[in-house]
């Protein structure tokens, strides 16, 4: 008697597991080192220092082509002109001052890196259900790996007067990280210089962070939408101030307020890719 599946075409079927973002119903804007979406063609448009050429780079499997990336850039510098999410643009730069570095004296550095004086333009104040605005009209949630090295702000859409700001999270002293939602502040310890997960989830009601999984609350303030404030990656007031120092490995916006399950999902594959552990 023949065994099973040996001639009898009974072959084990291999589905493939889907990205963490694939299953989420919503509008996202986002950047990542790591695929995180099935539908992730490209991941960052390059400026190599040599003679400023830029190009395209995708992913090889589940991570950024390193090799396509550093073929391209050489012995110098790679400079990030834009990020991809989804085959669309995510954020850019055309202001080479400005670039974060992704490649580093011919070196892969796995993240945009930040050296106060770098930023990224998604170019919007809202998109479809969100601007950062924590009323009752709209849900969000905000997502961003990060080792911060200095200050400066992470994501903002946020002026110079700090009881206006929309929305911004930052590190302003070491081991701090502060949140401001609608004018009002909230602080939280933070480690520094090493790897971490920031979450911010509003889902009408309720503004909730967790750093690395764990949960803090988030005071929200009543100030006006500021309305002429674009959403930014590394610094506030359109680009003009408190720029950030540190490593982002990734940020992700999404127009919904993820559910636990979904969050922890999303938070976890990130930790997996950026951090280490199962």
């Amino acid at each position: 008697m023949p065994s099973l599946g040996l001639g009898l075409g009974l072959h084990k079927q291999i589905i493939p597991m889907p990205f963490p973002l694939d299953n989420i119903n919503a509008n996202m804007l986002y950047f990542s080192t790591a695929k995180l979406s099935s539908n992730d063609t490209l991941a960052v448009r390059v400026r190599r220092s040599s003679d400023n050429a830029e190009k395209d780079i995708g992913f090889m499997g589940k991570d950024l082509d390193v090799q396509d990336l550093l073929n391209f850039v050489g012995s110098g510098n790679g400079y990030i002109v834009s990020t991809y999410s989804q085959g669309t643009v995510s954020s850019s730069q055309d202001s080479t001052d400005s670039q974060p570095l992704i490649v580093e004296n011919g070196v892969y550095l796995g993240c945009a890196k930040f050296s106060g004086a770098q930023w990224l333009d998604t170019g919007v104040t809202r998109f479809r259900n969100t601007g950062l605005f924590a009323d009752a009209n709209e849900e969000f949630t905000v997502i961003t790996v990060t080792k911060n090295e200095g200050s400066g702000t992470i994501i903002g859409r946020a002026p110079f007067n700090r009881n206006a700001r929309t929305f911004q999270t930052l590190i302003e002293t070491a081991g701090t990280l502060t949140v401001i939602a609608r004018g009002a502040p909230t602080f939280t310890p933070i480690s520094a210089n090493s790897e971490n997960i920031i979450t911010c989830v509003w889902d009408r009601n309720n503004l909730s962070g967790y750093i690395n999984g764990e949960f803090f609350s988030i005071e929200v303030g009543s100030a006006a939408e500021q309305t002429d404030q674009r959403i930014i990656v590394g610094a506030r007031t359109n680009g003009g101030g408190y720029r950030y120092t540190g490593d982002i490995a990734a940020f992700i916006i999404v127009d919904r307020a993820l559910t636990t399950e979904k969050r922890q999902k999303l938070e976890n594959y990130l930790k997996q890719k950026f951090i280490g552990g199962n």
